[in-house]
C-alpha cells in the first residue's frame, strides 16, 4: 500500500516545461506554471511527457527539474523517463528519486531497435530493487508499441505497480478489460473520455497542462455519470486537439496556445521549436472560437 499510495486517480497536468532564450529551464516561469495548475484542480502533476520538453535532459537536470516543481507543489508528481538503454535508465531512476518524484513511469528503451520482452524483465527488475517508489510501465510512443501481452508480463511478475499506455487505443481498451488489479492510466489526448468511462485510473496529459480545467470538469462529470456534460466537454477537447497536434509542429503549437493563454512558456528545445508565422494567429483564433479566453487578444 506504501508503495503504490501515490497513484492517485484523476487528471494528473504533464507540465510543458518554460525555456529561456537559451534553451534552458526558466524556473520562475516553472513555478508559475505549477501554480496554475495547482490553483486549477489538477489531482497531481507530471513531467517527462512526449511534447513536455524534457527529451534529452540529463539526469541531473530531471533532478532538478522535480526539486523545482516539489518546491511548489504539495501534489504527488509523476516522472515519465524514456531510456535508450537499461544503464541510462538506472541513473535516471536514481536521479528523478532523489529529486522527490512520487512516482516514476519508464517507457520501453526503442532507440533503433525495440527489446524482447525478457529484456523488459531484465530491466524492470533492477529497477524495482533501486527505486522504493510506485514504479510504472510507459507505453507512449506509437512507433513502438510494447502491447498487451508484454504489459502482462512485466505485471504479472510484479515488477510494476501500473501502466501508462498512450502508444495504441487499442491495447489500452484490451488492458481495462483484462482488469490485471493495477492502475492503467490513459494518455491518448483525443480520447480521454472514452479511457475514463472504460475505467481508466486517471489521466496523465499534456493538453491538461493547456487546458487543465476543462480535463478536470470532464473528469468530474464522468464520475457523476453527467455523460451529457462529459460528451460535450470531450467534443471541445478533441477540436483543441486537433488544432494543435499537426504532426512535427505539436510540441510549437501546445506552446503557442500557452502563450495565447498569458502563460509564455518559451518555445521548444532545436529542433523542435519551428512553427510558421501564420500558425500562431490560426491557434489564436481556434481557441478564441471555442471560447477559451485570451490575453492581450
Amino acid at each position: 500500500m506504501q508503495r503504490t499510495q501515490a497513484l492517485v486517480p484523476g487528471v494528473i497536468a504533464d507540465i510543458v516545461i518554460p525555456f529561456s532564450s537559451q534553451e534552458e529551464p526558466d524556473w520562475d516561469r516553472l513555478v508559475h506554471e505549477v501554480k496554475v495548475l495547482d490553483e486549477s484542480g489538477v489531482h497531481a502533476v507530471g513531467i517527462g511527457g512526449v511534447l513536455g520538453g524534457t527529451i534529452g535532459a540529463t539526469p541531473d537536470e530531471l533532478s532538478s527539474l522535480c526539486r523545482a516543481v516539489k518546491r511548489s507543489s504539495k501534489r504527488p508528481l509523476f516522472v515519465t523517463l524514456f531510456p535508450d538503454a537499461s544503464p541510462e535508465a538506472f541513473e535516471m531512476v536514481r536521479a528523478v528519486e532523489a529529486g522527490g518524484a512520487d512516482a516514476i513511469l519508464v517507457g520501453q528503451p526503442h532507440y533503433l531497435a525495440q527489446p524482447g520482452v525478457e529484456g523488459l524483465e531484465e530491466m524492470f527488475a533492477t529497477l524495482r530493487e533501486l527505486t522504493h517508489r510506485p514504479l510504472l510501465v510507459a507505453d507512449c510512443l506509437p512507433g513502438s508499441v510494447m502491447g498487451v501481452s508484454s504489459i502482462r508480463r512485466l505485471i504479472e511478475r510484479r515488477l510494476v505497480d501500473g501502466v501508462l499506455e498512450g502508444a495504441d487505443m487499442h491495447v489500452l481498451v484490451d488492458l481495462l478489460c483484462v482488469r490485471m488489479g493495477v492502475p492503467v492510466y490513459g494518455c491518448v489526448e483525443d480520447l480521454h473520455y472514452a479511457a475514463l468511462v472504460l475505467g481508466a485510473h486517471g489521466l496523465i496529459s499534456n493538453l491538461a497542462s493547456v487546458f487543465p480545467q476543462d480535463c478536470v470538469e470532464l473528469y468530474a462529470a464522468v464520475q457523476d455519470r453527467d455523460h451529457l456534460k462529459a460528451r460535450k466537454i470531450h467534443e471541445r477537447l478533441v477540436r483543441l486537439w486537433r488544432a494543435l497536434s499537426c504532426g512535427t509542429e505539436r510540441e510549437a503549437r501546445l506552446r503557442s496556445a500557452l502563450a495565447s493563454r498569458g502563460r509564455p512558456v518559451g518555445a521548444a528545445r532545436s529542433p523542435y521549436g519551428k512553427l510558421p508565422p501564420e500558425a500562431s494567429q490560426q491557434i489564436s483564433s481556434i481557441l478564441k472560437k471555442e471560447g477559451i479566453p485570451l490575453v492581450g487578444r
